[in-house]
């Protein structure tokens, strides 16, 4: 049995490596937003839920089903779904599209987003209508879109406009405590400057080795940092959160490093496999299934706006975790069940199998069809492709999240693509 453990231990390592190298090498040529999906889902379904039940104990008490009833579903839904992505994705090359990018074009669209984005948010910070808090919360992701037309200006001065939003960005993550959306969209530039500058294969791939130290030092201090300035009203700084660090630092030095709060932290905040946990072992036994009702009440939910239709069901439902996993959560606190639970709880064991390769398979021809429809005749379009489907590659989301954010996501695309080609008529794509 030991000897079986070390092989599941290497089989996890290479398999970790070669999705992460293939999401890397595709990054040269692409924007490797699919892979970058899978790479997620594998993380957070299928290696650090491995990690938890086998290599920590204090993580592994609280996982709600034995490990065995976990992955004897867990790991076909996700071969399943890579298995629909890979079948029907086509790679499109970009690294000649985006030297097609006309500058003046970046520039122009660029600020049109910026202003777009900014006023608002401005609109937001006075007051709104709660039935348009929905559009509001996409449109405020626009100025990161705009800092990625910058980038292909091919000017400094305008270089500087990339600092000063994501500067802002940062701001903004340590005055909330949340800080996914920070590296979401740090990761999203990256993508698009390793194909605009031509990143090495090695350069790209040591994107990891910055990022998950940054990480895992978050995830040590969160906690302690959230507790700091939400409860006793310490001033949100880079500051604060340094100093934890080094405090939280002096605490572990003697632990091994896999040992240390950072890294259980990380491990635990990565898994998914608690959510689905209580998913598998609550569904159907004491919730029976819900047949298709919840997925066409997402798909209708995201189709209807609720101007029209207030009472519509919200994003992020308390009331429906709580159906499915059998767990209160506290006021502040909001959690999914996941895509994969979603499909569970719909269709069954057999019936997600089937419903998530189809999933995959869609996903993947429509990022086709964007980039064959409107990247290819315009190239600037493909800061549009992270906007679209930024939910897709967070795997504590849910699926009306994804499918909420792919539709609404469209829509502005569409009304920002129309207002631009109004403001200036002339095509300025070489």
């Amino acid at each position: 049995m030991g000897n079986l453990h070390w092989l599941y231990d290497i089989l996890l390592v290479v398999a970790f490596v070669l999705i992460y190298f293939l999401l890397i090498w595709k990054a040269g040529k692409i924007f490797s937003i699919l892979y970058l999906f899978l790479f997620v889902y594998f993380l957070q379904y299928i290696f650090s839920t491995y990690l938890i039940y086998n290599e920590y104990d204090v993580l592994r008490v609280q996982m709600p089903i034995k490990q065995e009833q976990y992955f004897t579903y867990a790991l076909p839904a996700c071969l399943f779904l890579f298995a629909g992505v890979f079948l029907f994705n086509r790679d499109v090359s970009i690294t000649s599209l985006v030297r097609r990018i006309d500058s003046r074009l970046a520039l122009r669209m660029g600020y049109l987003l910026l202003i777009i984005s900014y006023t608002i948010d401005f609109i937001a910070f006075v007051g709104i209508t709660p039935s348009l808090t929905s559009i509001f919360s996409f449109t405020t992701y626009l100025k990161y879109l705009a800092a990625f037309c910058f980038l292909f200006t091919a000017s400094k001065l305008n270089y500087a406009w990339i600092v000063v939003i994501y500067m802002q960005l940062a701001f903004s993550v340590l005055q909330g405590g949340v800080f996914i959306d920070f590296f979401v969209w740090s990761t999203y530039l990256f993508f698009l400057a390793s194909v605009k500058f031509n990143f090495s294969f090695w350069l790209r791939a040591s994107f990891i080795l910055i990022a998950a130290p940054i990480l895992i030092l978050i995830q040590g201090v969160k906690k302690e940092y959230r507790t700091a300035t939400w409860i006793n009203q310490k001033e949100a700084s880079l500051t604060l959160l340094t100093e934890l660090a080094i405090e939280k630092n002096k605490k572990n030095a003697d632990l091994p490093f896999s040992q240390s709060d950072g890294v259980i932290s990380t491990v635990g905040r990565l898994s998914q496999g608690w959510h689905l946990g209580l998913t598998l072992k609550r569904v159907p036994k004491v919730v029976p299934l819900s047949d298709g009702q919840e997925l066409l009440s997402d798909v209708t939910s995201s189709l209807l706006p609720r101007v029209l239709f207030p009472e519509k069901k919200t994003v992020g439902s308390q009331e429906k975790f709580y159906k499915y996993t059998g767990h209160k959560l506290s006021e502040t606190t909001a959690m999914t069940i996941g895509v994969v639970g979603d499909f569970y709880i719909n269709f069954g064991r057999w019936g997600s199998y089937l419903a998530l390769f189809i999933f995959g398979a869609v996903v993947a021809k429509l990022l086709y069809y964007f980039i064959t429809r409107y990247v290819l005749p315009d190239p600037i379009n493909i800061i549009w492709v992270p906007f679209i489907l930024s939910y897709l590659i967070r795997a504590n989301n849910d699926f009306y999240m994804v499918f909420n954010c792919l539709f609404k996501g469209f829509l502005i695309f569409l009304f920002v693509n129309y207002l631009r080609k109004q403001l200036w008529p002339a095509r300025l794509v070489k």
